[in-house]
């Protein structure tokens, strides 16, 4: 009986640390992130002008914004149209300075977890980790630094393609009907396109989904799928074609790219594999650097520009690796997330400009965190718990602390 009620204690007490972390850091965030919200302007995000523009039926925008591609004399967004989509009846209702993104960003994120909870019951994962897996992938990678950076283009297309991409997981290891996880797949690759390649992870998921049970079934399941995302390729290229007069050329060689952006471009071109030493130095080697000026007291403290490394900064994925790889389902994950590390390790920009993070891990992270679910139990406890926390802790000192020090100087 007395073993019975110490067991009993040592539980309230972890879920009472647990939930004191949890409301700390979700509170901080929350005041941090509501005086974003406060001090947005939607004309700085150059996906509110798109959505402005597809009010009016047009494809082109109405002036040469940041990171605009300019063709035949028009000003085009580059960028994947579906976080535009998103935006539209808020910039019809409200126009585009008002439109607050980033609140925008803030009820996805509320979606998103959700849908993480709901994605790690259906991989049968146990209550005890789940929160702190919610924890780990909100705070602990970059997508706390994108989420108070969504008043950028770049940014909020993370949160927009992570939105869609839970849904397809969801629905893959749910009810698997193909047709709807084609869709939100397709929305995902519409927001951003190297999540085209969790199509392998999702694959394998709708053709073991025990809601197909003959052969039969399956494959008409599968090619449902299939149509329902060829559909959104299509709408893609075609929106390309009209712009840029060609369905592959998506615009971003029009961007006017200035300094050693520039230079690499002309160079190399968008992609190249001279850009893998770099790339993976930054993504997988990188550690957390700090730039101190000894020359000023008080001296204003700066991050790396080009990021922490995934290695450094949320060091828990790689309990991925003990997963069991004997499963389909894994091992369409691991082809699905190594895809698309090597197409982004070949890509002339890591991310540029991020804050301990790299950022283009986001689109493979949401493929990633259901490895580590499914590898975290052969793990002993003090060890995740830690590897999480470290995450934290140091996306806190760089997003939170460091932020508020240089103001007070």
């Amino acid at each position: 009986m007395k073993k019975i009620l110490k067991a009993k204690k040592k539980i309230n007490i972890s879920a009472v640390m647990l939930t004191s972390v949890v409301a700390f850091f979700v509170i901080t965030f929350l005041i941090n992130i509501t005086w974003k919200i406060i001090n947005d302007n939607g004309d700085l995000n150059l996906y509110t002008h798109q959505a402005e523009s597809f009010l009016q039926g047009r494809l082109d925008l109405d002036a040469n914004y940041k990171d605009v591609a300019v063709y035949d004399g028009k000003f085009y967004s580059p960028f994947p149209p579906y976080p535009a989509v998103i935006l539209m009846p808020i910039v019809a209702v409200f126009g585009t300075e008002a439109t607050r993104v980033i609140f925008v960003a803030l009820f996805l994120t509320l979606i998103n977890a959700i849908m993480l909870r709901r994605i790690l019951k259906k991989l049968k994962v146990e209550n005890k980790y789940i929160p702190w897996l919610n924890l780990a992938f909100f705070l602990g990678t970059g997508y706390w630094y994108v989420l108070q950076s969504s008043s950028g283009v770049w940014f909020f297309a993370h949160i927009v393609a992570i939105t869609c991409i839970f849904f397809a997981i969801d629905e893959a290891l749910g009810k698997g009907r193909g047709l709807l996880i084609g869709l939100f797949l397709g929305e995902a690759f519409l927001s951003r396109q190297v999540m085209l390649y969790a199509f392998f992870f999702l694959l394998a998921a709708v053709w073991k989904n025990s809601n197909f049970k003959n052969r039969k079934s399956r494959i008409l399941n599968v090619l449902l799928f299939v149509f329902a995302l060829s559909f959104c390729i299509a709408i893609y290229l075609c929106m390309n074609w009209v712009r840029f007069d060609s369905p592959f050329d998506s615009g971003y060689s029009y961007i006017e790219l200035t300094g050693f952006l520039k230079e690499r471009v002309d160079t190399y071109g968008l992609f190249s594999p001279m850009y893998i030493p770099f790339n993976f130095v930054y993504m997988f080697l990188q550690g957390f650097h700090i730039n101190i000026s000894p020359q000023v007291i008080p001296a204003e403290i700066s991050l790396d520009s080009f990021g922490t490394s995934i290695t450094f900064a949320s060091p828990f994925i790689f309990i991925a690796l003990l997963a069991k790889r004997r499963r389909l389902i894994v091992k369409a994950a691991w082809f699905s997330v190594i895809l698309m590390i090597l197409h982004l390790l070949c890509y002339y920009n890591n991310g540029w400009f991020q804050v301990n993070t790299q950022r283009f891990s986001l689109d493979f992270l949401p493929v990633l965190i259901c490895i580590v679910a499914l590898g975290i139990k052969q793990v002993p406890t003090a060890v995740w718990k830690a590897l999480i926390l470290f995450s934290v802790l140091l996306n806190f000192l760089a997003q939170i602390i460091i932020p508020m020090y240089n103001e007070s100087i």
